[in-house]
């Protein structure tokens, strides 16, 4: 009798979570504290399905206890919510394979479970100084391709996220040495942290690190013409800035030429003080905006600006690729269409690919849907407007 109480209690909790995730899948607005659950749904979706599966099982071996009421209507409900549960985490799953069909990706069910985790460390033995500013090095570590070089290598110079206050240029390595396979040389840099206030610090820094490389090109056998800037949250707002902001917001180093052949966001904040009322985790982002900018967006509005890839918004930008989920809770999606429409209307070439049910960071984990779609775009995206030799 025990071990059947065991068990029920198991298929209760695991009831309770069921409902709880077939709640964040159904409704795009959801509480703070769910958010986690969001993204487990965006990150390890296909895992819910045994789970559920497994609640199911709970539910039918407890409902047999013909001579227990109780076990049998505990059994039913855990079952029936379980049951509703898993056909709730098919919804996503479906939805990303409809739009990796409709762009002509494949998927693999293989390294969705093998992929591991996009997640790793400065590397010291690869690590250059490209600035010293008030006495702070700015790192930047160099991963070169291998292979004989017969030409000039194109450079992506990545920029990390964190929330403009914290995170390191050892920030998403998969997506380093997946740009390695491909041949390009990738320059991971690191920049002022805030706080205190680094609106305008911070994409100088990365301008920097945009001139420092096409400076040192010869000794990295990189063509100084073909640099690229990308990165993911506030890295995607700052590689973004360094693509797009004009002469207010200067390189932070006494270098020339900041400028770049293309640029690729994922989830970027493009509008800060739009970020500050549209966040699905307010607290979090009032945080992150008042450490960042120094105050709100009617304290500092010329801050918000200045520090937002829309206010530079014009003619002759580089071509722009957003990679962004459609369930994000911390940057809303709508910060990276507003940006594309407004792209679009000048004639910048810009790709947006929308990810399914995919929350913030969904690229945490290598091997899911919203990854392996976005690598698929992001190919496309390089084989169109900034090739390898």
């Amino acid at each position: 009798m025990v071990i059947r109480w065991i068990v029920a209690l198991f298929g209760v909790a695991l009831a309770v979570v069921s409902g709880a995730i077939t709640y964040v899948i159904a409704s795009a607005d959801i509480p703070p504290k769910l958010i986690p659950l969001s993204f487990v749904v965006s990150n390890y979706g296909l895992y819910l399905i045994p789970a559920g599966l497994l609640g199911v099982g709970i539910g039918m071996i407890l409902f047999q206890r013909r001579n227990h009421a109780v076990l049998r209507v505990l059994g039913a409900a855990i079952g029936l919510v379980c049951a509703v549960a898993t056909a709730a985490a098919l919804a996503p799953l479906i939805a990303s394979w409809r739009e990796a069909s409709k762009q002509s990706a494949d998927l693999s069910f293989l390294e969705y479970f093998t992929g591991g985790t996009n997640t790793g460390a400065p590397v010291e033995a690869l690590s250059n100084t490209y600035a010293t500013i008030d006495g702070t090095d700015l790192k930047v570590d160099v991963k070169l391709p291998t292979g004989y070089l017969e030409r000039p290598r194109p450079a992506v110079v990545w920029v990390h996220g964190g929330g403009f206050g914290s995170g390191d240029r050892g920030e998403a390595p998969e997506w380093h040495r997946w740009l390695n396979d491909l041949g390009y040389a990738v320059f991971a840099i690191d920049y002022r942290l805030a706080p205190p206030p680094r609106w305008d610090q911070a994409p100088a820094d990365v301008k920097c690190a945009v001139g420092w490389v096409k400076q040192q090109a010869g000794q990295f056998g990189v063509d100084p013409t073909r640099v690229m800037l990308a990165g993911g949250s506030a890295g995607g707002n700052l590689a973004l800035m360094g693509a797009y902001a004009d002469d207010r917001i200067p390189p932070s180093c006494p270098v020339t030429d900041t400028s770049v052949t293309a640029v690729a966001a994922l989830y970027p904040a493009t509008d800060l003080a739009r970020g500050w009322y549209d966040s699905g985790d307010p607290d979090y982002s009032h945080r992150v905006l008042t450490d960042y900018l120094g105050g709100t967006p009617e304290s500092h509005p010329d801050r918000y600006a200045a520090a937002s890839p829309r206010t530079y918004v014009r003619p002759g930008l580089p071509p722009t690729l957003l990679l962004h989920g459609t369930r994000d809770h911390i940057v809303p999606y709508s910060q990276s269409t507003t940006l594309a429409t407004e792209l679009t209307a000048v004639a910048v070439p810009t790709t947006l690919q929308p990810l399914p049910y995919a929350d913030h960071v969904y690229d945490y984990t290598w091997g899911d849907w919203p990854t392996q779609i976005s690598r698929h775009t992001f190919t496309t995206f390089l084989t169109d407007h900034f090739p390898t030799p």
